[in-house]
């Protein structure tokens, strides 16, 4: 099943440099060539060391905003660099949203590319996850699927499940299974804490370079609420030093317990809508395989 959906506007290397010629003129003379598109974004390289970040999609333009309003204020307290926006662009030319320019980070996602020492980068996750973890002011942003309590995943879960053994007769891993890791984190205790959360932290969204984690970046889904949403990226990152990961993280028994739920939960997703993106695939299968074993 696919899992981005199209594009509502067509982002060109022509248009970011006219948009950057009326509004960072002092860019424009730097080249530009399309890098990804994600779900709801396409990035563009800009020289050698800029990232032009472009919504495409309608359901973007407030993500975006949440970059730009919050990613300045935390990337001073984090261990790892971020993708705060270095430039913001402002609608012009017939492009109705926001728009930003950040420093471009050599390496490669850490979906495709091994870490130097799985261990060591566990207390670092750790420790990045502690420090990113505290509490976020009333005006921070929330996100229906992402911080909320587990339990309420789980109609979605269930259904989502069912059509990941529909479509593929050859599953891998046993439903039964796969529905215990998450019943056991429904069951959890719940928490009503509203600290900060990256919200969408898999490896796709990890640069590593040189065996080493080199920065964290796509912010689009920045929001508050329960710290076991991004705990679970401790499984998709550093499967074998999960423990590691929480002598330092700051967390209790019970978020881990809620963050297996999230982890499979995840897991799911990724394989279910990874037809057209087989990084996104090896994810879920990686991450299933850690929780499983």
């Amino acid at each position: 099943m696919s899992n981005r959906p199209a594009p509502e506007l067509a982002i060109s290397p022509d248009l970011v440099s006219s948009l950057l010629q009326r509004q960072h003129p002092d860019l424009a003379s730097q080249p530009v060539s399309v890098l990804d598109r994600g779900w709801d974004n396409t990035n563009l390289r800009l020289g050698d060391e800029l990232l032009v970040r472009m919504p495409h999609r309608k359901a973007a333009a407030e993500l975006i905003l949440n970059e730009q309003r919050w990613l300045p204020e935390l990337a001073p307290v984090l261990p790892w660099p971020i993708s705060d926006p270095e430039r913001v662009g402002q609608p012009d030319l017939g492009f109705p949203w926001n728009w930003s320019v950040s420093r471009w980070y050599p390496g490669e996602v850490a979906a495709r590319s091994a870490l130097a020492n799985e261990t060591q980068t566990a207390g670092e996750l750790g420790r990045f996850l502690a420090a990113l973890h505290h509490p976020a002011p009333a005006q921070a942003p929330e996100n229906p699927y992402r911080g909320v309590a587990i339990k309420s995943r789980k109609e979605s879960f269930y259904q989502n499940l069912a059509a990941l053994d529909a479509a593929d007769s050859s599953l891998s891993w046993d439903p039964e299974a796969i529905r215990r890791l998450f019943d056991q984190a429904v069951l959890a205790t719940e928490t009503h804490e509203r600290v900060w959360l990256h919200g969408d932290l898999h490896g796709k969204n990890v640069i590593v370079d040189d065996g080493q984690i080199a920065a964290v970046i796509d912010w689009g889904d920045i929001c508050c609420g329960d710290r076991a949403t991004d705990l679970a990226s401790a499984w998709m990152l550093v499967p074998s030093a999960v423990t590691e990961v929480a002598e330092v993280a700051g967390a209790d028994e019970q978020a881990w317990i809620r963050a297996k739920g999230w982890a499979v939960h995840f897991a799911v997703l990724y394989l279910l809508h990874s037809d057209d993106d087989q990084t996104m695939g090896s994810v879920g299968a990686r991450l299933m395989n850690a929780l499983i074993d």
